[in-house]
């Protein structure tokens, strides 16, 4: 049990190195050399947890974000993958969707939100759109890139054998860009989270973000802490989880045990 614990260096260093500088925060303000006003603690933050959790507080911001992330993920997801696999097969779409596409790339997202507030109100649905906002550049630029830079080895041994544009497209191309869509999605999802998060900042009535608006605004560092640390966590798990499945999506290149 132990070899195997030990072939796996990069999770080992990754907790030593997180429990350290929890363990340097703790330090830093039982000592005295930070005041906890300023930044609390982790023992502080762990109880603060708790004490949202009986009450049911941080259940109910959670669920509020996440039901925000989660539509905002899916509209980008959904409009973002289609308008890339049109701007894949044809180059026309493609031109027409250019410009919009990197102006929005190339703009600070968060520049719209007050526009988007005009438009229609504080509240869910500005949060949501958003949340696709943000995320639906990388879902639309990976799905072209993956397709469109699909090994030409691969597409002339399917064409040696009969196959027909449609075939190309949907059991090469496709299946073969499969790493490239979900790195896409690992960044959308990050974004998404973001977008979801700062429009809750600014005007939201519940959620992680209304969370931190809150305590900060009346300066209770602890509360505001917890909700970041939830944040954090967040996104470390959707994050995590989609790199998994991405390199799973990758083995198909060098195949297993290599």
């Amino acid at each position: 049990m132990m070899a195997a614990i030990l072939r796996r260096p990069a999770p080992i260093c990754a907790t030593i190195s997180f429990l350290f500088i929890l363990a340097i925060w703790q330090a830093a303000v039982d000592f005295g050399f930070v005041k906890a006003f300023f930044i609390s603690s982790p023992s502080r933050v762990a109880l603060e947890l708790v004490r949202q959790a009986k009450s049911g507080e941080i259940f109910t911001n959670l669920s509020v974000t996440l039901y925000e992330f989660i539509v905002g993920l899916i509209f980008a997801v959904v409009i973002g993958g289609f308008l890339g696999l049109m701007a894949s097969w044809s180059e026309t779409v493609q031109h027409i969707l250019d410009p919009f596409i990197w102006f929005k790339y190339s703009s600070p997202t968060i520049a719209f939100y007050p526009m988007f507030v005009a438009w229609l109100g504080l509240g869910e649905v500005t949060i949501i759109v958003m949340a696709f906002l943000f995320a639906v550049t990388p879902i639309y630029a990976n799905t072209l890139s993956g397709i469109k830079n699909t090994d030409p080895d691969l597409i002339r041994a399917a064409i040696s054998f009969g196959a027909n544009r449609r075939d190309l497209f949907f059991k090469v191309s496709l299946p073969a860009s499969a790493p490239l869509l979900i790195a896409g999605l690992r960044l959308a999802v990050g974004r998404a989270l973001t977008g979801v998060v700062a429009a809750e900042l600014f005007g939201a009535a519940a959620g992680l973000g209304y969370s931190m608006s809150y305590y900060g605004q009346k300066l209770r560092t602890t509360e505001m802490m917890a909700s970041l640390v939830v944040i954090m966590i967040l996104g470390v798990i959707f994050t995590q989880g989609l790199a998994a499945l991405e390199a799973r999506a990758g083995s198909w290149r060098t195949g297993p045990g290599r």
